[in-house]
């Protein structure tokens, strides 16, 4: 599921997945989580879920660019051997802003190192292969300054780039805060200089 530019894929609702491996029993969930705050949440919900549960392993992604966080957990199995081939699986199919954990009630037969590796990496492919997802492009906001008589050649212009218009203040001159997708970054500036006949500035927020 390769993509261009900066785009990623995110799940649009939460989904479940369950097998069982050796008489362990896995279950999978992927949900979409903007934050680490909505990654608590549905941790805490899953936990909550299945209290019994031996382990609650996890992975998952936030943002993109130079804000994407990632972080996984093995919840006590051995190291490497869970959240990591979780986090593998997100990777390789460019998903983010999302959690992916593997529940596991342990069945009293020890799957090993490589056994614990396969089934945790087959959590995530089994519940992807459930979910629907979505593209998704990052934004990035801006504050320009202009003149009244560039409004309407400005406007036009952001339209161009898909960008939208967040809110406009008026004084002796017209601020305009804007987000545009983050991969028309090298359009916007110049662009907006000519809009606005060099009369204009532009900031990054």
């Amino acid at each position: 599921m390769a993509t261009d530019d900066q785009s990623y894929f995110v799940p649009l609702k939460k989904s479940r997945a369950r097998f069982t491996v050796q008489g362990s029993r896995f279950i999978a969930t992927l949900a979409p989580a903007d934050d680490q705050e909505e990654v608590s949440k549905i941790l805490d919900q899953v936990r909550a879920e299945f209290p019994d549960a031996t382990h609650h392993t996890y992975a998952y992604r936030v943002g993109s660019g130079s804000s994407l966080i990632e972080r996984s957990s093995d919840d006590r199995e051995p190291a490497g051997t869970a959240g990591p081939p979780m986090l593998q699986v997100l990777q390789g199919h460019n998903i983010s802003d999302a959690l992916v954990i593997g529940t596991r009630y342990f069945g009293g037969t020890k799957l090993g190192i490589g056994g614990l590796t396969r089934a945790y990496r087959d959590c995530a492919r089994r519940v992807l292969e459930e979910a629907k997802l979505k593209k998704k492009e990052p934004l990035q906001k801006y504050c320009l300054q202009l003149a009244y008589e560039d409004l309407g050649t400005v406007t036009r212009f952001i339209e161009t780039l898909e960008g939208t218009i967040i809110n406009l203040d008026y004084s002796d001159t017209v601020t305009m805060y804007i987000q545009v997708p983050a991969r028309e970054e090298a359009n916007l500036r110049p662009g907006f200089q000519s809009a606005c006949r060099g009369r204009g500035s532009i900031k990054k927020l």
